[in-house]
């Protein structure tokens, strides 16, 4: 377990009862704790954080895979209301494209896009016009239409049409084009090109950390929970919609998950490209340590990664072959871990569901007393900020809820 949980004198009959020590449950609980009412943390594994918990290789911090903060994004919010402190470095968007194997100028602006090769003079033009209109696209007018379809009727080349997709890839984590709704994609990159991200200092057990640690928010690890708590208000922010269908005895209507498979690299010489994404294939590589704090003084740490549809299976030769095109050299790296198959995604907003507004609320339970948390759970935000977004109001709810019980 995270031994800055706090653990000692739990008490028996908490006002909130959280189920998952991730993100979600973390953030419900710090939110719960900070309002005065005493909440207990229950975590099935013996650490806490989930998909945002770091571990440490030889002074390499690695996230369970690549991690983004989006800047003025919910979570970035929501922390800062609970004081938790986010420090960090924003990614240079000076980068690569890959299409037939060969690494170009990833356009990120006039210049370069008017230098790059990936493209032609026509597919410049489209690309050009369509980045430029992008921040004053209304995201929800899209809910109802594909990645695929929108990114169709925008260009008309193969070659721009892919490397929009590519930039969907890299700001949702999912490589599902033909379900995931437009909405997500807009909403992303809009954030991605405008206020752009952050790699944290630390990784995300940063976060985690000073989550567990606020004052009042009490944890009990290496106990799975295996029916809905008696208690006065239960946020279950575990395991996705499939969890929550257990313990509420329920079925939710969701999309299916996104995957990846991850290469991390700890390096002991800087790669010639700190950025690279695939135009025509699924991948992408970062130095993360470029700008953020994860690698011992003089070293690097990098990830590579395969974004997979359904039905893929991941090909660990082609992500380190990826990662090479960067100019990482096998003599470079010190330490590595691969994350065969994991999940970026709990469950992607589909069009044919009708997006983000589709998702399961935080009241979707069947219990007035019970809510939901996840970043499978409300209309706000993606990954990390759905995650946020959704905790905070669930803790509100419960918050709510306790109140009333006082005035009746």
């Amino acid at each position: 377990m995270n031994d800055t949980a706090e653990t000692q004198n739990v008490p028996s009959q908490p006002d909130v009862v959280v189920i998952g020590g991730g993100l979600a449950g973390l953030t419900a609980a710090a939110v719960v704790a900070k309002a005065g009412r005493s909440v207990v943390v229950h975590e099935k594994l013996s650490v806490l954080g989930g998909d945002a918990r770091s571990v440490d290789k030889d002074g390499f911090i690695f996230n369970q895979g690549p991690h983004a903060l989006y800047k003025g994004g919910r979570a970035e919010q929501v922390l800062a209301d609970l004081g938790v402190t986010v420090k960090g470095g924003q990614p240079p968007i000076k980068g690569g494209l890959v299409f037939d194997g060969k690494v170009e100028i990833a356009p990120a602006g006039a210049p370069t896009l008017l230098r790059t090769k990936a493209l032609d003079l026509k597919g410049k033009v489209e690309i050009g016009k369509n980045l430029a209109l992008l921040p004053r696209l209304k995201a929800d007018k899209y809910n109802d239409v594909t990645v695929a379809d929108w990114i169709g009727d925008l260009v008309s080349g193969e070659r721009p049409a892919e490397m929009l997709r590519s930039l969907v890839r890299l700001a949702t984590y999912a490589n599902q084009p033909d379900q995931l709704s437009a909405d997500v994609a807009i909403t992303q990159l809009q954030s991605a090109l405008g206020p752009g991200v952050l790699y944290l200092d630390g990784g995300w057990q940063s976060l985690v950390d000073q989550l567990a640690t606020t004052a009042g928010v009490h944890v009990v690890a290496g106990e799975a929970i295996a029916e809905l708590p008696d208690a006065p208000a239960v946020i279950i922010a575990a395991g996705g919609a499939s969890t929550a269908a257990r313990l509420l005895d329920k079925t939710f209507d969701v999309g299916p998950p996104a995957g990846a498979s991850c290469l991390d690299l700890g390096l002991s010489r800087r790669p010639e490209m700190d950025f690279i994404i695939g135009g025509d294939e699924p991948f992408y590589f970062s130095n993360h340590s470029s700008v953020a704090a994860l690698a011992p003084t003089g070293q690097f740490q990098a990830g590579a990664i395969q974004y997979l549809a359904e039905g893929d299976e991941p090909d660990a030769d082609a992500i380190m072959n990826f990662a090479r095109k960067a100019g990482v050299r096998d003599a470079d790296v010190m330490v590595s871990r691969r994350l065969h198959k994991m999940t970026t995604v709990s469950a992607i907003p589909t069009a044919s569901r009708g997006g983000l507004a589709s998702r399961p609320k935080v009241t979707d339970t069947g219990h007035d007393n019970v809510f939901l948390a996840g970043d499978w759970v409300g209309p706000e935000g993606h990954l990390a900020d759905a995650a946020v977004a959704s905790a905070d109001a669930a803790a509100k709810a419960a918050l709510a809820v306790l109140e009333q019980r006082v005035s009746v």
